[in-house]
C-alpha cells in the first residue's frame, strides 16, 4: 500500500531538518532529502529489474570478440558518446586484469574540426592514463578501416574505438560485417563512436544511443553535497538494437576512482541551470518513440561581390 502525500510531504520535511542540523547548505539539504525520498519512493521491483538488465548489457559489451555501436544524434554530443565509450573500454581492461594495456582511438577529421581533439587533463580526471591512449587521426575513412582491422589483428589494444561522422557510403554492412569477424576471431572489442547519425543495417551485436545527462551535485568527504557544483558525467542510454527483450533507456554514472558506470538514481541536476541550451517543451502524451528527422540539409553557394 503506497503512502499517502501528507506522510511523503513529512519524510521530505524529516529529512531536510536532518540535513540542515548536520550543517549542510540548503541547496545541498534539498538535494539530500530529495535524493532520500527518490529513493524510497521508487519500486523495489523497477530497480531489480533495471539493475537485471544494466547487468546483461553490460555482459554483452564487455564480452571479448564484440563489436558494440555507440550513436550519437547530434555532433554537440560528440563528447559524451566518445566519454561512454571510453568508459566501457576502461571496465572492460579492469575485467580482464589487464588495466595497463592500451586503447586505440581512430578519430574522425570532421569531428576533431567541430568537436576537438580528446583534453589530457580531462583525460586523468576522467580516470584514463594519456600514455593509455593512442589516438590516430586518418583521412579517409578507407585508412580509418583499415586501422582499425589492423589493430584488432595485432591484439595489441584491449579496446578499439573507431569514430565515424555520420552514415558515409563506404562504411556499411559490408565493411561492418567484416570488421564483426575480425573481432571475433581474434577476440578483440571494437566501439564504433557513430557521431551525429543515423540509425542502419549494422553488424553491431548492440547499439546504443547515448546523450548526456544532468549531473548531480559533487559529494564531499564528509559524505555532504557541494551546492551549485557539478558531479560525475551521467549518460541516458537508449538500446536500439539489443538481444535483451523490452530495453527501456538506462541513466548511468561514470566513477573516475573505481572505473565503473553505475545506474544513476538521482536525477536532480546540479543546480547550475538546464543542460540544454533552450527551455524545453513538456513531452507529450503521444509521440513517436524516437526523434523525428529534421528534413534535408541544403548547401549555399557563397557570392562574392565583383570588385
Amino acid at each position: 500500500m503506497g503512502e499517502s502525500p501528507q506522510a511523503r510531504e513529512t519524510f521530505f520535511a524529516l529529512r531536510e531538518a536532518i540535513a540542515r542540523i548536520e550543517g549542510k547548505p540548503d541547496h545541498a539539504a534539498r538535494l539530500t532529502a530529495g535524493m532520500c525520498l527518490k529513493t524510497a519512493q521508487a519500486a523495489p521491483d523497477e530497480r531489480i529489474e533495471r539493475q537485471g538488465l544494466f547487468d546483461g548489457m553490460m555482459g554483452e559489451i564487455l564480452a571479448p570478440g564484440t563489436l558494440v555501436e555507440l550513436r550519437g544524434l547530434r555532433l554537440q554530443q560528440a563528447g559524451s558518446v566518445t566519454g561512454f565509450g571510453l568508459a566501457l573500454a576502461l571496465m572492460a581492461a579492469e575485467k580482464n586484469g589487464k588495466a595497463r594495456q592500451r586503447l586505440l582511438l581512430v578519430a574522425d577529421p570532421h569531428v576533431v574540426r567541430e568537436a576537438g581533439l580528446a583534453y589530457a587533463p580531462g583525460l586523468l580526471d576522467f580516470g584514463l592514463s594519456t600514455a593509455g591512449l593512442v589516438h590516430a587521426l586518418p583521412r579517409r575513412i578507407e585508412d580509418a578501416l583499415w586501422l582499425a582491422e589492423a589493430a584488432l589483428n595485432s591484439r595489441a589494444f584491449s579496446t578499439v574505438l573507431l569514430e565515424v561522422h555520420g552514415n558515409p557510403k563506404k562504411f556499411g554492412l559490408t565493411e561492418s560485417r567484416r570488421l564483426s569477424l575480425k573481432a571475433r576471431a581474434t577476440g578483440g572489442r571494437l566501439l564504433i563512436l557513430r557521431q551525429a547519425g543515423e540509425e542502419e543495417a549494422s553488424s553491431a551485436l548492440l547499439r546504443l544511443s547515448v546523450e548526456p545527462a544532468p549531473a548531480a551535485a559533487r559529494h564531499l568527504a564528509d559524505g555532504s553535497l557541494l551546492g551549485g557544483s557539478i558531479g560525475s558525467p551521467v549518460f541516458r542510454i537508449t538500446p536500439e538494437k539489443s538481444r535483451i527483450p523490452g530495453s527501456p533507456e538506462l541513466i548511468l554514472e561514470w566513477n573516475s576512482d573505481d572505473r565503473r558506470l553505475h545506474l544513476f538514481e538521482q536525477l536532480q541536476p546540479s543546480g547550475l541551470g538546464s543542460p540544454h541550451s533552450v527551455p524545453l517543451f513538456p513531452k507529450a502524451a503521444d509521440r513517436p518513440h524516437r526523434q523525428a528527422a529534421l528534413g534535408s540539409v541544403l548547401a549555399f553557394a557563397r557570392l562574392d561581390r565583383a570588385s
